[in-house]
């Protein structure tokens, strides 16, 4: 029988708190104005370099010939990762931590597949179970990244639900064999936005109805 393999996203899907988010995309900013200072607009410049290279190191790298091998203990800092820590000891995060939990009992290989580091990504695996995966970046600045082709190494006879709010993340496995990519926007009940291009789901209750479903077809299979 084939594996079955969850693909979990961080950033904008186990972690949602958008102070958070916002002081991990401020501490890139000031870090963009550290190594450019030059630079008057310093936002819209770390915008430009994840959209060209996929993270702000990376074309910070390639565009400037900068070395930026200083950039995860800048970004991810004391302040930010006491709050990862008060955020994943909520009662919140632990019910949905135990929801994730779940699914490893049921056969699934739940892995946090993130562009994030170990020391963000570890933090967030550990406070939800032993028995969950991390793949992400040992070394941002020569290791595949989200959405590069190369990144989507996972055993190619598997089905692996693969959830990301990331549009581009997604599309890039749209065409792998085995691959069921969904959308995670927790806002779209609010905004009203459901890409017609993949399944969209707003929490983790979704996910496992969605995983339900998918058990459902296996077992016919």
């Amino acid at each position: 029988m084939a594996g079955k393999s969850l693909l979990l996203d961080i950033d904008g899907v186990l972690i949602r708190d958008r102070p958070l988010l916002n002081h991990v995309r401020d501490n890139c900013v000031r870090y963009v104005r550290t190594k450019v200072p030059a630079c008057k607009q310093p936002n819209r410049l770390n915008d430009m370099l994840v959209s060209a290279s996929g993270h702000t190191a990376r074309g910070l790298r390639d565009s400037f010939g900068l070395d930026t091998s200083d950039f995860n203990d800048f970004v991810y800092d004391v302040p930010v990762r006491t709050r990862l820590w008060e955020l994943l000891s909520s009662t919140e995060f632990q019910k949905e931590a135990a929801e994730i939990h779940k699914f490893t009992q049921t056969g699934w290989k739940v892995t946090l597949f993130t562009n994030a580091p170990m020391k963000w990504a570890g933090e967030v695996a550990h406070a939800i179970s032993d028995e969950v995966y991390v793949q992400c970046p040992d070394n941002l600045l020569h290791m595949p990244l989200k959405p590069e082709p190369a990144a989507y190494d996972f055993p190619k006879h598997h089905t692996h639900i693969f959830v990301d709010d990331s549009i581009r993340n997604l599309h890039a496995a749209k065409r792998l064999p085995n691959w069921k990519p969904i959308h995670f926007n927790e806002y779209k009940t609010k905004s009203g936005y459901v890409t017609r291009t993949f399944p969209t789901i707003g929490s983790i209750w979704e996910l496992s109805l969605f995983i339900n479903t998918v058990d459902l077809e296996i077992n016919r299979a």
